[in-house]
């Protein structure tokens, strides 16, 4: 084959005017000011300038929220100390004066990390007053809002985790299956950023054997089969202006891989995720939304799951190459890549050294990234 005839990337015309914390991710910048959104919605402040430094994290909100989309939040109870409630008839929950801290910082900080811009205005226009009708939705959001002071170093607690599904019930009238929804959602959250690693020896799959090391990829599994109790899609959900990403996390693999791949290839284990996972790889890292990598790690069960657990090279690997892309595109999946990703690449170096197809792939340049 002749020289010029080798197929180059395209070089991807760099910024001259974008943000340091864009460039240290490899992401695009989309130079918005004074706040550049990607770097809004990863959490971090924009540094334009050189009075930010890099990859700061972003404080609490400053800006009112939209006055068309300002939420309704029930008003305060008439009592003695003047408290506010979360009622539904059934259960009740009094916020104290760190709760309410705990959701104003989600109102004005963690809800602007957790997807786009639909997202915001789905929680604007239905969740934030809904919180106060559902208590168990309230728990969900106050315990995100406090894992995420966690991932930001601020002072971490999970106190309303256990008062999290109290209440949840897929068969509750149709007025609670949006709440039902989201609080699903929160609870995947929760599961993927509570690790109780300090160290890369302390993570699976390197640390001490713990049945609770994959439960969220059990509980993200969960929340799919959800779906057809509460359809997010139906008529009048909240959810259908997301309706993009959610057929993208849906969206169908072919049934056949490559031509000439073996019929008994195609029905291993690690089919559907090699498949679901070379989507993924292809698309531009500017370009990355949540459900691309949703749509990945929402195969990695049954089977492949008993393959995680039972540290097989080959599964760890396809995690390892997963984590490597999707850290960038949400803080909670950072927050446990930043343990496991280095535990199974060192493990895979330790037990599997060599095997040199797996040595090949492990995307050691990634170890080193901190968001």
């Amino acid at each position: 084959m002749e020289v010029n005839e080798i197929n180059r990337p395209n070089r991807v015309r760099k910024s001259r005017y974008g943000c340091r914390n864009c460039k240290l991710r490899k992401v695009k910048c989309d130079e918005t000011r004074p706040h550049c959104l990607r770097c809004r919605t990863y959490g971090v402040q924009r540094n334009f300038n050189l009075d930010t430094t890099d990859l700061q994290p972003l404080k609490e909100r400053r800006e009112q929220p939209r006055k068309q989309t300002q939420p309704h939040c029930t008003p305060l109870r008439p009592s003695i100390d003047n408290a506010i409630w979360a009622d539904d008839g059934m259960s009740f929950f009094k916020l104290d004066q760190y709760d309410w801290d705990l959701f104003s910082r989600f109102r004005h900080r963690t809800l602007y990390s957790l997807g786009g811009s639909d997202i915001v205005q789905i929680y604007e226009d239905h969740m934030l007053k809904a919180s106060f009708t559902c208590p168990f939705l309230l728990h969900g959001t106050l315990a995100v809002a406090a894992v995420h002071d966690g991932y930001l170093s601020l002072s971490p607690t999970v106190a309303h985790c256990e008062n999290h599904t109290t209440g949840l019930n897929p068969k509750d009238q149709e007025e609670h299956k949006d709440p039902i929804w989201t609080t699903t959602g929160t609870l995947s959250i929760l599961a993927f950023a509570s690790i109780n690693a300090v160290s890369t020896n302390d993570a699976w799959p390197l640390g001490s054997p713990d049945c609770s090391n994959l439960e969220w990829l059990r509980l993200g599994s969960g929340k799919m089969s959800l779906w057809n109790l509460v359809d997010p899609l139906r008529p009048g959900s909240a959810f259908r202006v997301m309706i993009e990403t959610l057929i993208r996390m849906r969206k169908p693999l072919p049934i056949r891989g490559t031509e000439g791949v073996p019929e008994d290839l195609e029905n291993n284990v690690y089919f559907t995720v090699v498949h679901s996972l070379s989507r993924f790889l292809d698309v531009p890292q500017e370009n990355v939304a949540l459900g691309d990598a949703l749509m990945v790690s929402n195969y990695m069960h049954n089977k492949f799951e008993d393959r995680l657990r039972n540290k097989d090279p080959i599964a760890l690997l396809l995690l390892c190459l997963w984590y490597a892309k999707a850290r960038r595109v949400r803080w909670r999946i950072d927050f446990r890549a930043r343990f496991e990703l280095p535990a199974i690449c060192n493990y895979l170096q330790r037990y599997h050294g060599g095997d040199t197809h797996v040595q090949s792939l492990i995307p050691w340049e990634e170890v080193g990234y901190q968001a």
